[in-house]
């Protein structure tokens, strides 16, 4: 509780740009790190019930609120500082079982995300807030409530913003985001399908190899995971997502056209698939198959992908005219 005693001040004067505004972020950090040390090795009752209120102490102060607004007028060395104080407060909440408060606190305090986004989007904050953000990812209960607060569109229109520091910092959270706790993105994707792709996919048709094949990436790492598979099995069912990786397995990088493959094949080995789908795969298996052809020398050197050229092709190959829809 001394703790949080010692953290409620920093809420007032967050816009404060002084010497002494940053002397009391670095009081603060030192004073959570000597704590945090003192209980490594702890796990009495006496303790966790200790350590427990003191974390709800200071979420009622409004600290956490307090750092994230107070971080543009601090210096840069007092930013590090804040970031290290706003990480080690949630590292605090898992080991004692409140993440889910922590959770209801920043989804009752929007201002705490929206300010971290748009932070996100600042150059000489990019850096923090990122750092800040892949914190909360840790925690599956804050990773549900950043999901539920919009943060997966907000990060997917960031990884598409012109500096190269801000996108590639936007990418590293929406990865964190959406693979730190698969089973809690699953269960957010599944029922929000069509808004997720609808946004996800503008990332793979940007003129940016870079921004293609970091999406292209993340998307095969999610559909070929067992978390996923109801994304999985929605995905291959629609016929324009399996257009998209066609034109894809046609671009004029390898690589690109590798990691598009790593999608389609699994439109072409389901067995199931919709009539649509096994129509545009019937009508172009001659192209189709010329291209995987192309891909055998590269499989040379990888026996994984040599094996699923061949199980792609010898279901493309196999087949037969689509029987007409039952009405």
């Amino acid at each position: 509780a001394g703790v949080a005693g010692v953290l409620a001040p920093s809420a007032s004067g967050a816009s404060d740009r002084s010497t002494g505004m940053s002397e009391k972020i670095r009081h603060c950090l030192k004073t959570v790190d000597e704590y945090l040390q003192a209980q490594v090795g702890k796990e009495t009752k006496s303790v966790c019930t200790e350590n427990r209120q003191a974390l709800v102490e200071v979420l009622g102060s409004g600290m956490l609120a307090a750092l994230v607004g107070c971080l543009g007028a601090l210096d840069f060395e007092a930013q590090k500082d804040a970031v290290r104080l706003f990480s080690a407060s949630l590292r605090l909440g898992t080991p004692i079982g409140i993440d889910a408060q922590i959770a209801a606190y920043i989804e009752c305090n929007p201002q705490v995300l929206e300010t971290l986004l748009e932070g996100l989007a600042t150059p000489d904050l990019a850096l923090h807030c990122s750092q800040m953000l892949i914190s909360c990812t840790k925690s599956p209960e804050l990773t549900a409530a950043l999901l539920r607060g919009g943060a997966a569109s907000k990060l997917i229109k960031l990884v598409q913003h012109p500096n190269f520091d801000i996108a590639s910092e936007a990418y590293s959270v929406l990865s964190e985001l959406l693979l730190s706790h698969k089973a809690f993105t699953a269960k957010f994707v599944e029922p929000n399908f069509d808004d997720f792709f609808g946004s996800f996919h503008m990332l793979l048709e940007v003129p940016n190899y870079v921004t293609q094949r970091q999406a292209l990436k993340l998307l095969g790492v999610m559909l070929l995971d067992r978390s996923f598979k109801e994304v999985m099995f929605q995905y291959v069912e629609n016929e324009r997502f399996l257009q998209i990786h066609m034109n894809l397995l046609r671009h004029n990088s390898k690589a690109m056209q590798i990691a598009a493959f790593h999608i389609f094949k699994i439109f072409a080995v389901l067995p199931r698939k919709p009539h649509r789908v096994r129509q545009i795969l019937y009508r172009n298996k001659g192209k189709l198959l010329c291209l995987l052809e192309s891909f055998r020398s590269l499989g040379e050197q990888d026996a994984g992908l040599a094996s699923d050229l061949q199980m792609t092709t010898c279901s493309l190959a196999q087949l037969e005219v689509p029987a007409s829809p039952l009405k």
